[in-house]
């Protein structure tokens, strides 16, 4: 009878494994909320603050604006004479003539302009004289700022230039101050501005209905709210920050709202406490909202990835099954690499090897039909009297191109000979390379400068001084080539690695572009143009390379130089002597 496998208690543990994690990654969820409550509440609260700054730095500027323009037509000549004339009884006409046509009646925020004397409203430019102090407030220079009523109880801010003999005051209504102060602030729309003057005896603060200027002793607390906290902060004599139930006084619906006040003690204008609330909660509720959602969309997660896991503890045995075939279809895929590059390698030399045979023969005839032209060429310059110089000229040319005919033919020949060196013998790289430059030393232009590195701590390298010197010229003259429009430096050095032995010919020029570097070392493959080249010398590079045993290494970006570099076995010591170091 087969038994039943008992369940691993590893697998027994995972329910209460992941019913931990999704606990886990609640409680980090709610721990992000509340730290990015906090964050939300202290960027609200600076933001609060700026705005009540912003007010006090209002009211600030009316105020010194105001009082300055007070202190300075009453001390205007005009103004002074009237005043003269009605101190001394020649009548009040003049004296308000000139109250009533200075700049500040004219303006949004005065409403009359006042003469005093021995603290009774003497005159008034809107002909009404009930009006009574309450309480001073500040002063800016000479001038106070106070509360006033009138005989109807309406709040007025006056600003109030006492003399010996006769004062002037200048009233604001309290409704047009507060709205005078509302405006040019950093206020967003849905904030709301509160003022109390700095004697707590009237709160200044907008409705739906409009702006109301209320006694403040009386009023109910759970209707103004806001008033106390404005009151504690004016007592505490610091700034404050706190919540409030607001919406009752307005009789709509009740919200929360976050308010700052800047206290009269601490704040510019010195007269009135600043605060600015807003609803916090059109603040908070999309977050709320966006917290919730992600507590879904994490139970959602974690839901699903449950369900993903018992799904792969279900599936474990086909997916291992499903690895072994792909790494066996992966095994196969390599094999197939490895046998297509050999196939490749393959037809690329047998190519090589036809180009080789075709060449050889091609060689072969050229040299028979060259060297009877060149023959009679000779002949003919031998035989032409010296005045004929236009004859002697066109044999002459005849027998260069012929002579230039048979150096390329000697390159094909060397290519067809599939890079067989001749006596191998020990040759070091860094005086063969020495050698190369002093060669190729014709050749260099004027713009080109040559740099060398050749260390002579590397041991010999077995192989065909003749090829190699050959390799070395090809790579220079390369170089050469590749500088002759702009200039820049070629560097030949040599190197000694412990088990190579390299040969490194670089150039700052404008380098090799990716989409030629593949066809590079392809016999009669060129970039230089018709008749500049039949692109045979690097191919012989690369043969001679490869029959040496070395390696062959490009470097190369387009606009970045070419670096070509190639590393042989050192030669092997000869008997009683030191292998290289």
């Amino acid at each position: 009878m087969e038994r039943t496998r008992p369940t691993p208690r590893c697998f027994s543990a995972l329910p209460a494994l992941a019913l931990a994690i999704i606990l886990l990654g609640l409680l980090a969820m709610a721990r992000t909320f509340a730290q990015s409550q906090r964050l939300l509440l202290a960027g609200q609260d600076g933001q609060l603050s700026k705005t009540a700054q912003s007010v006090d730095n209002n009211i600030m500027g009316h105020f010194a604006w105001y009082c300055s323009d007070l202190e300075y037509i009453t001390s205007r000549t005009g103004f002074l004479a009237a005043e003269r004339t009605y101190l001394d009884g020649g009548g009040e006409d003049g004296l308000l003539y000139h109250l009533r046509e200075s700049p500040l009646p004219k303006t949004v925020m005065v409403e009359s302009m006042l003469a005093l004397r021995r603290g009774e409203v003497a005159l008034s430019t809107s002909g009404e004289t009930d009006y009574a102090p309450l309480a001073v407030l500040g002063r800016i220079g000479a001038v106070d700022i106070q509360l006033w009523r009138d005989g109807a109880g309406r709040p007025y801010v006056a600003l109030v230039q006492s003399k010996p003999e006769v004062g002037y005051a200048a009233l604001i209504d309290g409704q047009v101050f507060f709205a005078i102060a509302e405006e040019q602030t950093a206020a967003e729309d849905h904030d709301r501005i509160l003022l109390l003057d700095a004697q707590e005896r009237y709160f200044f603060h907008r409705t739906p209905q409009g702006i109301r200027v209320d006694a403040a002793e009386g009023l109910d607390p759970a209707v103004h709210a806001s008033l106390y906290l404005m009151l504690e902060a004016q007592r505490g004599g610091r700034p404050l920050s706190g919540f409030f139930q607001a919406g009752a006084q307005s009789g709509g619906e009740r919200y929360t709202a976050r308010l700052a006040a800047l206290p009269a003690p601490g704040n510019e204008n010195g007269c009135f406490t600043v605060g600015v609330a807003r609803n916090y909660d059109q603040i908070i509720r999309p977050y709320q909202s966006a917290a919730v959602q992600m507590v879904l969309c994490g139970v959602t997660v974690m839901a699903g990835a449950a369900l993903l896991l018992v799904f792969l503890l279900r599936s474990r045995r086909s997916h291992r099954q499903a690895q072994r075939e792909l790494a066996l279809l992966r095994e196969k895929a390599q094999a197939m690499e490895r046998l297509n590059a050999q196939t490749q390698a393959l037809a690329h030399r047998q190519r090589l090897e036809s180009i080789g045979t075709l060449t050889s023969g091609i060689a072969h005839e050229f040299n028979n039909l060259l060297t009877p032209i060149m023959g009679y060429s000779i002949l003919i310059l031998e035989k032409l009297p010296p005045e004929d110089t236009e004859s002697y000229d066109n044999a002459l040319e005849i027998y260069n191109a012929s002579q230039k005919a048979k150096k390329i033919v000697a390159r094909l020949s060397n290519l067809s000979r599939k890079g067989t060196p001749g006596a191998l013998r020990p040759v070091r790289l860094a005086p063969l390379a020495e050698q190369v430059l002093a060669v190729a030393a014709p050749a260099r232009p004027k713009t080109v400068r040559v740099e060398t590195g050749l260390t002579g701590q590397a041991p010999p390298v077995l192989g065909d001084e003749t090829q190699l010197f050959q390799l070395t010229l090809n790579l220079v003259l390369n170089s050469f080539e590749a500088l002759a429009q702009r200039g820049g430096t070629v560097r030949v050095s040599t190197a000694w690695d412990g088990e190579r032995v390299s040969l490194r010919v670089a150039d700052n020029g404008p380098g090799i572009p990716d989409e030629v570097k593949a066809h590079i070392f392809d016999p009669f493959f060129t970039t230089k143009g018709s008749g500049k080249g039949i692109g045979l010398g690097l191919a012989i590079v690369q043969q001679i390379v490869e029959a040496h045993q070395g390696a062959i290494a490009l470097d190369s970006a387009a606009g970045q130089g070419t670096a070509f570099t190639v590393s042989f076995p050192p030669a092997p010591p000869k008997a009683g002597e030191d292998p290289p170091a």
